[in-house]
């Protein structure tokens, strides 16, 4: 997988003009950065670490390899800060410590995971990574790599350290996950239209206008969904709907009332997109999240229903507000 991700990055940056002395050490960073992203995803791999060292130790580990992929790229392309490295430093601190010095007992919500789940979210949507990670290049933005850092980072904290049950995350599909994430997409389809229609945010407006042939979006729709399962879906679901809503039932004791307070704060966050505050986004995401909550609960899995949301993203793009 990282040979195809090699060769996608020297493609794009033959493309793109980019010089090899800028377009080596980026590229090597993002293979880092994904290499780090895949690890929670295997259970196996996981256990391992963790059997291998202590929660502190792997502590530490986590904040290296979080910091690594800035390093890489930064200080070969000149682009290297220090205040950008504490500020990196920083970010990463809480999630790979707070379960380490002060553990979570028992499988309600606690002060850890809100201190944890809401330092990540804050880290977000704060817009931080813009600051730390400079490009080299003009016009090339490179933020994404400290989202996809974000998404290792966490999920190992809850995994690993918090020792957090049921929420299936892993980086394999299974056809029942298939069969429910697709089942609760086509469900929300007609509500989420109606809605989006209802509150004027969504008009169709036939296809899109785009350098693209019909012959295509096939294929610009595979690519779509797998950009949005990974870095965007997974992510999110995994969050939501894997901590928030399975603690959230845990303390609760009822799943619905559970899947309802996670569906209202997936669309509170979605408040300030594109201008803050948003409330038809944030009211359409909200119901979406009740239909990814849905999809969680029926297969205990955060693959079901980032399925779904990935579905429902790639959709959003594939045809947008009119």
């Amino acid at each position: 997988m990282n040979l195809s991700l090699a060769a996608a990055g020297a493609v794009y940056a033959a493309h793109e003009n980019i010089p090899a002395r800028a377009a080596v050490p980026i590229v090597a960073a993002f293979l880092a950065q994904f290499s780090f992203y895949l690890v929670p995803g295997f259970p196996e791999l996981r256990q391992l670490l963790e059997r291998r060292f202590s929660p502190f130790q792997l502590a530490g580990l986590l904040l290296a390899a979080a910091l690594t992929p800035y390093l890489i790229y930064s200080l070969p392309t000149e682009v290297f800060q220090f205040p950008a490295l504490l500020k990196l430093a920083g970010v990463c601190a809480t999630p790979a410590f707070v379960f380490v010095l002060a553990p979570a007992r028992g499988a309600r919500l606690c002060w850890q995971d809100l201190v944890v789940g809401g330092s990540i979210v804050a880290t977000v949507l704060s817009g931080i990574f813009r600051q730390i990670y400079h490009s080299p290049i003009a016009g090339l933005r490179l933020e994404v790599m400290g989202q996809i850092m974000l998404i290792a980072l966490g999920s190992m904290a809850f995994l690993s350290f918090r020792r957090l049950q049921g929420s299936g995350y892993q980086l394999r599909m299974s056809w029942a996950d298939w069969k429910t994430g697709i089942r609760q997409f086509l469900l929300f389809l007609p509500v989420g239209a109606a809605l989006g229609w209802g509150v004027g945010f969504v008009r169709f407006s036939g296809f899109p206008s785009r350098q693209f042939d019909l012959w295509m979006y096939p294929f610009l729709a595979a690519g779509t969904f797998l950009g949005m399962y990974a870095v965007v879906a997974l992510a999110e679901e995994f969050f939501f709907r894997g901590v928030l809503q399975n603690l959230a039932t845990a303390s609760l004791g009822r799943p619905l009332p559970a899947q309802a307070i996670a569906s209202i704060a997936f669309g509170i966050i979605h408040l300030p997109f594109r201008g803050f505050p948003n409330w038809r986004f944030a009211l359409l995401a909200a119901l979406a999240g009740w239909f990814y909550g849905q999809a969680y609960r029926q297969r205990q899995s955060v693959v079901a229903s980032s399925i779904t949301h990935a579905l429902v993203n790639t959709a959003w793009r594939l045809l947008p507000p009119g």
